[in-house]
């Protein structure tokens, strides 16, 4: 399996080419990560894995050189806001930095099923982009930089009672969002990305933070609303109800969390599986998604808080279980993180991760989770 986003001493890995996006008619750049000569799909898994910025449901769009996203974002539609600047920034390639080579999976070995459309290709997705000790950022702002030792040092507007009360919501905007149900080489023609069935849907991950959090004291509200069916347009909307709603019945609230997974797919039809191993099991890597006021259009005053808590929660994934997290996005997008200061979106693998991985991901995400906000009583 290869291991995307980083660079090597010495150079295995040479930043090459490329791009121009077309979903908001901006042109932006991407270097693509050249893996000695190889087939063109594999170029263009290495340059978007490079990119990284895929934001909610494969909102990363279009590199036409080679990448299409699942659809068009939601939030460009109804907010203007754009998913992030897909170019890899100067300030995310630091010299001598590394891709990560711990819990490297192999590449799946399992058959294709019958039907078979879009080879799949799993791949870990590796460090890169503005470093402090083993957490990792890609800032796509054009205003804002980051010190991420900094704000590690500062304190969010959060205070954990582990008494059993309601502290942390977990929803979903894109509820139905769906996983394999079992691994293959080949996405099957009639493959169908989302569900109903809260069984193989991104709830079930939810279902996983939500027990860790408990076993640890933490009182959740684990919201099953369906945001993104029959409509799939105006979910943010209506997630933004939900959140609202549980405010107000649960005052004492802390932290929301709008567990998604991700899309990746190239223009030759491959589809793409972030994994990792940890602790000798295949895991679906993780990406969080902290937004930015970056030009101050966005309505959302507040969005430092959230980025502290991001932080702290991309150390806890990093010291307790390495390459598990795809570095951080931190991007000029809200998301519904406006609505409290303590709002964070998170991406747990893709639709073509199996249900299994998915879950053993929220159960690391939850350790991880509990691990910062106990800190935070």
């Amino acid at each position: 399996m290869k291991i995307i986003g980083g660079e090597r001493k010495g150079g295995a890995l040479i930043l090459r080419n490329i791009a121009a996006v077309a979903a908001t008619a901006v042109a932006v750049a991407c270097f693509a990560v050249r893996l000695a000569p190889q087939a063109m799909a594999q170029k263009e898994t290495a340059a978007l894995a490079a990119a990284g910025f895929i934001m909610p449901d494969g909102a990363a769009q279009v590199l036409r050189t080679g990448f299409d996203s699942e659809h068009e974002t939601e939030e460009q539609q109804e907010t203007g806001e754009a998913p992030g600047v897909l170019s890899e920034p100067e300030n995310s390639r630091q010299p001598g930095s590394k891709a990560s080579s711990s819990g490297q999976a192999p590449a799946s070995s399992a058959p294709a099923a019958s039907g078979a459309g879009q080879k799949i290709e799993e791949l870990q997705i590796g460090n890169a982009g503005v470093q402090y000790q083993n957490v990792y950022v890609r800032n796509s702002n054009k205003n804002h930089s980051i010190d991420i030792k900094a704000e590690l040092q500062k304190q969010p507007a959060v205070k954990i009672k582990t008494d059993g009360s309601p502290q942390v919501l977990i929803y979903h905007t894109h509820t139905t969002e769906a996983f394999l149900t079992k691994e293959l080489s080949a996405y099957p023609k009639d493959g169908q990305t989302r569900s109903r069935d809260n069984s193989r849907n991104v709830v079930m991950v939810g279902n996983a933070v939500e027990a860790q959090l408990r076993a640890a004291g933490i009182g959740v509200v684990h919201d099953l609303t369906v945001h993104d069916y029959p409509a799939y347009n105006g979910s943010y909307n209506r997630s933004a109800q939900t959140i609202a709603k549980n405010l107000q019945k649960y005052p004492g609230i802390q932290v929301t969390l709008d567990i998604h997974r991700d899309a990746m797919t190239t223009s030759a039809g491959v589809r793409l599986k972030p994994t990792v191993k940890v602790n000798g099991k295949k895991a679906a890597q993780i990406m969080i998604l902290s937004g930015c006021d970056d030009d101050g259009t966005l309505g959302f005053p507040n969005w430092e808080y959230n980025l502290r808590l991001a932080v702290r929660f991309q150390k806890s994934l990093s010291d307790l279980f390495p390459g598990l997290a795809r570095p951080l996005n931190f991007g000029p997008t809200k998301y519904n993180g406006n609505l409290t200061k303590g709002s964070l979106l998170v991406e747990v693998g893709t639709e073509v991760s199996t249900l299994d991985e998915a879950i053993y991901s929220g159960e690391l995400l939850g350790k991880a989770i509990v691990k910062s906000l106990l800190a935070l009583k």
